[in-house]
């Protein structure tokens, strides 16, 4: 008896320690899913976000460079990227953009590089970088991107 409990209380134990789900769109992303955005991620986002999502100016990211313009923003939760939809983060991604060139060093498209199912693992993978609780704050405002 004492056996099957310890082995019941391990499984338990090890259940509560695996990562959280990872949506986007509404789907769970698979653990393949998340590897294949890690790569994707290293081959096309990290040369300016940083390899561990830190960001191009990991001492200062929200700071201007001497050039007057911010650098791409961390990825992980110490930056802005969890505010967002899954739509506004998979169009960010695809078309580019970011404003204000004077002020911002803008991010390149990469709609004519990776596919749609590309973007999406590279946004689950990033959603890796995040906590729980950034992670229902962001899962909140994909949902509320629907109701617009």
């Amino acid at each position: 008896m004492k056996s099957l409990l310890f082995s019941v209380l391990i499984g338990l134990l090890s259940a509560c320690t695996t990562q959280p789900a990872v949506m986007v769109r509404g789907n769970i992303m698979s653990q393949a899913d998340l590897d294949q955005g890690q790569k994707i991620y290293v081959q096309s986002c990290a040369s300016c976000h940083g390899a561990q999502g830190e960001g191009q100016f990991p001492d200062a990211p929200r700071e201007p460079d001497a050039t007057g313009r911010r650098g791409a923003p961390p990825h992980t939760g110490e930056g802005h990227t969890w505010h967002h939809g899954d739509e506004m983060l998979i169009e960010y991604v695809r078309d580019g953009g970011m404003g204000d060139p004077e002020s911002f060093y803008p991010m390149p498209a990469f709609g004519g590089q990776l596919t749609e199912t590309d973007i999406i693992h590279v946004i689950a993978y990033i959603k890796t970088m995040w906590s729980d609780t950034q992670r229902a704050y962001q899962d909140q405002a994909t949902a509320s991107e629907t109701l617009k």
